[in-house]
């Protein structure tokens, strides 16, 4: 009896035993079935990073703008041929190298493929895609595609990466971190998050008609568009250009693609005469006042020839000289001026100031004459038309051009308007004081009818347009340089129009222009006309 209680007691003890192994069992396993969740349970790769968005002034993109497919797919030989008629056979062929060493792998398709378990497919934006417009204010960035370089792409970098947005596939994988055919991957798509960005000036349709004229009119040069009223830049196109996928293609090339034209120092030639009369006007020289070129005349040591070498321009007065743009009659005008004033005239146009629209987006203050390098009476002659020691940007002829358009006052200028977080919730940024008088009304209506002249009577007549007036102000400028014989010239214009509302002003330069017989009033024209086209179309 005793011996049965002893087995019986021995035999309960064994069973509890067991029940504590087997126990022990399933605790362990679910233990490690938990580790292998958190640690191993499913591999994430990253589709598409997708930074924030950077704005026309009417909320269409610049960047993102353009959509592709991409898919993520596991190394299944059933999923590659479902997304072999999506791709052409060089992206097919990288993509087998890819999953060559079991691992999954994400690719580009021309098309949508079918959705199948182990391939996930996601419609994300590019960031630059084909029609890549105002790539040198926009920018660039670097290799990690995460940093801004340049342009605005380096300006807002902070904001545009803190809209990124992702599209992300994670493949469930076992135990041992081998991928499981058959499951489902789990998609996470916060690509709506680069919605939020920045809100610029630039216009769209204005950009795209800009670059395709620029295009195909300069071989070397820029474009500048401004809003008059307001100094808000619509426009801004630098010839030779480049894409910011190619940016290292262009750094090898020797014909600086890379330099934003828009914002560098040239010589400008007879558009400086624009200062010249401005600083005569305000000076209280009668726009009467009367002068006879007869084809040359001699400054100091120094002989000065009129573009009419044989019998000069004879008697005209300063708004007949400004049309047919007599270099002689404004050197005898600067003399009367005075090299001081003229001076303060450059400083009250802006051209003492370097030009900042954002962060690395700015035009150099412009390269003047000192007050005692213009004691030199051929300096000063120079000087009067444009010549010399005398640099210019576009951006900055572009902007003096406005203070005439705007009864005298020379605009501030205005790149971004705006950003947008990711809640769509938009932040207006606080722009510059309004602008300064530069010259008075009496100066800007006189000067508006002498710029009307050089194009109806004068040296622009190629800037006459299509249904509408239009006033600007031609400059061909000697550099001093050779392009093998032929002498380096560059040619300006600078307008606006309508001539009595100004709507738009375009600023001009076509760098070399002998040499590949480019012209810059020509430029302005076809621009002028198409912007008046695209007016038309939208209003009918």
């Amino acid at each position: 009896m005793h011996t049965k209680r002893i087995w019986g007691l021995l035999s309960a003890l064994l069973g509890i035993f067991l029940m504590l192994v087997l126990y022990l069992g399933w605790l362990c396993r679910n233990t490690l079935s938990v580790t292998v969740g958190s640690g191993q349970g499913s591999r994430t790769i990253t589709v598409a990073t997708v930074r924030g968005t950077i704005y026309d002034r009417q909320m269409r993109p610049l960047v993102n703008a353009e959509q592709e497919y991409r898919a993520a797919i596991l190394p299944d030989e059933s999923l590659l041929a479902m997304v072999r008629p999506a791709m052409d056979t060089s992206s097919y062929l990288s993509l087998l190298d890819k999953v060559s060493a079991g691992e999954p792998a994400v690719v580009r398709l021309n098309k949508p493929a079918a959705v199948a378990r182990g391939l996930s497919l996601f419609l994300v934006p590019v960031r630059y895609g084909q029609r890549m417009m105002a790539p040198h204010i926009i920018g660039y960035l670097d290799a990690s595609a995460q940093h801004g370089v340049t342009g605005l792409e380096y300006a807002y970098n902070e904001i545009l990466s803190a809209c990124q947005g992702r599209a992300e596939a994670s493949f469930a994988v076992n135990g041992a971190g081998a991928y499981l055919a058959g499951e489902a991957p789990t998609l996470k798509n916060t690509v709506a998050n680069a919605a939020g960005g920045v809100v610029t000036t630039l216009d769209r349709d204005i950009q795209e008609i800009v670059e395709e004229v620029a295009k195909t009119s300069l071989l070397k040069g820029a474009v500048v568009v401004l809003d008059p009223q307001n100094g808000a830049v619509l426009a801004s196109s630098s010839v030779p250009t480049y894409h910011p996928e190619t940016v290292a293609d262009s750094i090898e090339k020797a014909d600086g693609a890379l330099i934003n034209r828009a914002l560098a120092l040239y010589d400008c030639g007879s558009v400086f005469k624009i200062v010249t009369a401005a600083a005569a006007l305000e000076n209280r020289i009668p726009v009467g006042r009367t002068y006879t070129c007869n084809g040359s005349m001699t400054v100091g040591n120094t002989v000065f020839h009129c573009h009419e070498r044989r019998l000069g321009h004879q008697t005209l007065a300063m708004d007949e000289a400004f049309a047919s743009s007599c270099n002689l009659y404004f050197i005898q005008l600067a003399q009367e001026v005075g090299a001081e004033k003229l001076l303060k005239m450059t400083e009250k146009l802006g051209l003492t100031q370097k030009l900042k629209l954002a962060d690395g987006i700015e035009a150099p203050a412009c390269v003047l004459p000192t007050i005692d390098e213009l004691t030199t009476p051929a300096a000063l002659a120079n000087f009067a038309f444009g010549q010399g020691k005398l640099l210019l940007s576009p951006l900055h002829v572009a902007r003096m051009t406005a203070a005439v358009t705007n009864d005298g006052i020379l605009p501030s200028l205005t790149l971004v308007t705006a950003t947008i977080n990711n809640a769509w919730e938009r932040t207006e940024i606080p722009q510059g004081r309004g602008g300064e008088r530069a010259f008075s009304s009496l100066t800007a209506n006189t000067l508006k009818k002498m710029l009307e002249m050089v194009v109806t009577d004068g040296t622009g007549r190629k800037a006459t347009l299509n249904g509408e007036t239009s006033a600007g102000k031609t400059g061909t400028a000697q550099t001093g340089q050779q392009n093998g014989d032929v002498p380096v010239i560059q040619s300006w214009f600078t307008g606006y129009f309508p001539a009595d509302e100004p709507r738009y002003v375009i600023s001009v330069i076509a760098e070399d222009s002998d040499s590949n017989r480019t012209n810059a009033t020509a430029c302005f024209c076809e621009i002028s006309n198409k912007l008046i086209e695209k007016e038309r179309e939208q209003t009918d």
